[in-house]
């Protein structure tokens, strides 16, 4: 969770207001990076080097290495693990209805009729 709200945040950065970049900065840092983070992500030492002399003077791009840190994490391990999770197992099987059975949302989209083309 605190992998996918890092990303959220650095995408609000990315591409928020312009007046409060400096502001969502520290947001960032004090939510994720700085030591003792109430939703401290892990990032390796180099990111953290890189993502902190950024910090420094604060700008729109300044999380990207971290944020793409955290996104190969993410996808490395934290997706492929959902995906063989017992809740998302669950959440598919309900979710998955036998064509047969689905109502046609639009009465418009019906099957085309086989007819012999015109001449």
């Amino acid at each position: 969770a605190e992998n996918l709200s890092f990303w959220e945040a650095c995408e609000e950065l990315r591409y928020g207001e312009q007046s409060r970049i400096a502001e969502i900065v520290d947001s960032i840092y004090q939510q994720f990076l700085a030591p003792g983070a109430t939703r401290w992500v892990n990032i390796d030492s180099k990111t953290m080097e890189r993502t902190l002399e950024g910090i420094k003077t604060p700008h729109r791009y300044v999380m990207d290495d971290a944020q793409m840190h955290i996104y190969m994490l993410m996808k490395k391990d934290s997706y492929p693990r959902f995906l063989k999770s017992e809740l998302y197992r669950s959440l598919l099987a309900e979710a998955v209805i036998p064509p047969e059975t689905k109502k046609r949302v639009f009465p418009f989209m019906r099957k085309q009729r086989h007819s012999s083309p015109s001449p």
